[in-house]
């Protein structure tokens, strides 16, 4: 939820509160969470012979189908420009820069994560998928060849965390590379740390829960005031390592039906929430052309197409409100029509292997 904050640009209303406008650094949390998910659900398997091509097949399974449907979802948006033009709402002629046939290449076959400062109209979440594949892939390396493995993980981990804060963004070696190796290497590590400590309690279990998150929330509030946004694994693995112990109130909480749905529909609302703002947000600004009245404006920042909220601050709130409603509605139709039924396939497919 708060990426898809970040991804709401506007004057006024809760997307414009620092936490949310550093939202993008919730991305560095799923790396985290990632690590340890992965670490928890197939380390001991890995490391006792569990098949390769079993586990990518599950995991490729997991993540590709719903991107693939989105970019055919952005390249039908992209044949309709064609066909009846863009009403100025896009930044060049259709297939051109961004939108090229290469961009398309690369987002369907999830390489954008490997090219410094790539923006993809198909696949704008599809940098963090492609970064989230290599990272299976090490994890599966690093847990058959035990210790040595996990010890080499961790090591990629602390070079592509220094490598960051040292602004380093070199083809293959890219930004997202490293934010996904260090969040993914940090989460692994909880994993170990959890199952070292399981056996004793956490003192003071919602108090420490409510710190840990409260360090996470400050770091992303404060985050823009300072160099080091990459240390935002820090307070992430934090939390992670907190709420794993499912011992506070917070933890209970969670466990609830409506938390476990959001949860469930997290993948989706990740990869559907932009389309259906952008859509929102055009269809503002173009009903606004027909009636004389400004809700949205798009605008270029540099190379960047912006599409903008200029409400004041309940009806931009209750705007935004409304758009994440939609986005949650169609996740649900994503999850229940595309991601789920992909996932059950791959698994009978898996289990053959």
């Amino acid at each position: 939820m708060g990426v898809a904050l970040f991804h709401i640009q506007a004057v006024a209303g809760p997307s414009t509160l620092p936490v949310f406008r550093n939202g993008n650094l919730f991305v560095d949390f799923f790396f985290v969470l990632s690590g340890f998910v992965i670490a928890a659900s197939y380390g001991e398997r890995l490391a006792h012979g569990f098949g390769m091509a079993r586990y990518m097949a599950l995991r490729v399974g997991r993540v590709w189908p719903l991107h693939l449907f989105m970019v055919g979802a952005y390249l039908a948006l992209e044949l309709v420009s064609v066909a009846i033009g863009s009403f100025g709402l896009a930044p060049g002629a259709p297939f051109t820069g961004t939108h090229s046939l290469g961009h398309l290449f690369t987002g369907i076959f999830l390489l954008d994560g490997y090219i410094p400062e790539r923006g993809n109209f198909y696949s704008g979440a599809g940098w963090s998928i492609s970064v989230e594949l290599l990272l299976y892939v090490l994890a599966a390396l690093a847990f058959r060849r035990g210790r040595t493995g996990l010890a080499l993980l961790f090591a990629l981990g602390g070079i592509a965390l220094a490598a960051r804060i040292a602004g380093i963004d070199w083809p293959l070696f890219t930004r997202a590379v490293q934010r996904g190796l260090a969040g993914f290497a940090a989460g692994t590590a909880c994993w170990l740390l959890h199952q070292h400590l399981r056996a004793r309690r956490l003192p003071l279990p919602g108090l420490a829960e409510v710190a840990a998150l409260a360090s996470l929330f400050a770091f992303l509030w404060f985050a823009e005031r300072h160099d080091y946004s990459a240390l935002v694994v820090l307070p992430a693995a934090l939390t992670v390592q907190v709420f794993a112990r499912e011992e506070g109130a917070l933890s209970r909480m969670l466990r609830g039906w409506g938390w476990g749905w959001l949860g469930r529909l997290s993948y989706a609302m990740y990869m559907v929430h932009a389309f259906v703002f952008s859509r929102v947000l055009e269809a503002l600004i173009l009903l606004g052309r027909k009636t004389g009245h400004t809700w949205a404006i798009y605008m270029m920042d540099g190379s960047v197409p912006i599409k903008r909220i200029v409400l004041p601050l309940v009806p931009s709130t209750l705007l935004q409100l409304a758009m994440i409603a939609l986005a949650l509605a169609a996740s649900w139709l994503a999850w229940r029509w595309v991601e789920e039924p992909a996932r059950q396939w791959s698994r009978a497919r898996a289990a053959t292997l």
